[in-house]
């Protein structure tokens, strides 16, 4: 039976992250929560794009100013549509037969299989703009090993005060996914 720690189903809330573990499987999916940052901005360009579309039309222009509107906005809003659907549907899923894991927008399925392994990098981001403080955070990526290919399964971002929790959260996804896989093995 997998049991999760309290301390890691918080930072994992966090995180954005929700995990479920039981005998016969693992999930792990991103929440979607309207107040995260990234959310936010993903929403602001949305709406960007549907201000490019719809403002040509409000006032008198000529085609050109129209078509480069549409062009523009189309592009912010299928972009934005995207990443949202992106956030809401990555996840991974173990079973005692397969790996299912959907990343950007790509679902996979691989059979377990004894040569299966989950390593993690985290990279910490920092983003700066002239005169504001700008943004730093951790990105933690897992990627599943298969003999010599690496394949990214499962990334989530954190604040930069709280690197050392998603590092945490991070080790702790990658025991909770490689003693799965050791169980098959068993």
């Amino acid at each position: 039976m997998t049991t999760i720690n309290d301390d890691i189903l918080k930072i994992a809330n966090q995180a954005c992250l929700k995990i479920l573990a039981d005998d016969k499987l693992v999930e792990i999916k991103h929440k979607f929560r309207l107040g995260d940052k990234s959310t936010l901005s993903v929403i602001f360009f949305l709406f960007g794009g549907l201000f490019l579309i719809i403002a040509p039309f409000i006032k008198t222009s000529d085609t050109t100013t129209k078509f480069i509107g549409i062009v523009l906005g189309l592009l912010f809003l299928v972009l934005s549509i995207l990443t949202l659907i992106r956030q809401v549907a990555d996840r991974l899923q173990i079973t005692d037969r397969t790996i299912t894991f959907r990343h950007n927008l790509k679902q996979s399925i691989i059979p377990l299989s004894s040569d299966l392994k989950v390593k993690m990098k985290t990279e910490v981001m920092n983003i700066r703009r002239v005169g504001t403080l700008g943004s730093d955070f951790i990105v933690v990526t897992h990627f599943l090993q298969d003999h010599n290919s690496e394949t990214p399964i499962l990334k989530f971002q954190m604040d930069k005060e709280n690197a050392d929790n998603a590092k945490k959260l991070g080790n702790e996804l990658t025991r909770m996914i490689n003693a799965n896989f050791r169980q098959y093995r068993n």
